[in-house]
């Protein structure tokens, strides 16, 4: 996270914008994911949804010089997902086809806990689109539950993102890790 490119040990599969939840909202993904720079879109619904995780553009907070520059206060939060021969599966948010040289195993839409305050942070999943449930499973008792995550503008970019608009996600993996 932080760069556009990766170590000479690895291969860039592709490069981003970093982005996770409100710092000061409960709820939503706990953890921070590459989003790429051209998403792709299924179905959705425009416009800001209630019941919904969100995801927001991460920026730099650095105040005190420590321990990077102060420079790059305020500043939007780069990244970059790479491969080595030790990652031969990703999970690549904001798409539904994979990176040339990867295997779609699914796709589907970014799922978490929803964005409201008093709501513990989920990880974000990506949750394929041929949904399955249960059986007998529809008691409706709410006590761990998961939300579509939509795009919030801001730090995070738009376009090519869209306030609003439910994520995609692809699951992909690697047939031969060997690097070029």
């Amino acid at each position: 996270m932080g760069k556009t490119s990766c170590p000479d040990e690895s291969n860039l599969v592709y490069d981003g914008y970093a982005a996770g939840k409100h710092h000061a909202i409960g709820g939503s993904g706990s953890n921070i994911l590459c989003l790429p720079k051209n998403p792709e879109w299924k179905d959705y619904k425009d416009g800001v949804n209630t019941w919904r995780g969100k995801l927001y553009g991460i920026e730099y907070e650095i105040t005190q010089n420590k321990p990077y520059p102060n420079t790059f206060h305020d500043k939007d939060f780069p990244c970059a997902v790479c491969l080595s021969t030790r990652s031969p599966v990703l999970m690549v948010p904001g798409r539904l086809t994979c990176h040339d040289g990867w295997h779609k195993e699914f796709s589907g839409y970014l799922m978490s806990q929803s964005s409201t305050n008093g709501r513990t942070p989920s990880e974000y999943i990506c949750v394929d689109e041929q949904l399955e449930s249960v059986p007998g499973g529809d008691a409706g008792r709410d006590e761990a539950v998961v939300y579509p995550v939509e795009a919030v503008c801001g730090s995070l970019k738009c376009p090519p993102y869209v306030n609003g608009r439910e994520l995609t996600c692809v699951v992909c993996s690697k047939r031969n890790t060997k690097l070029k």
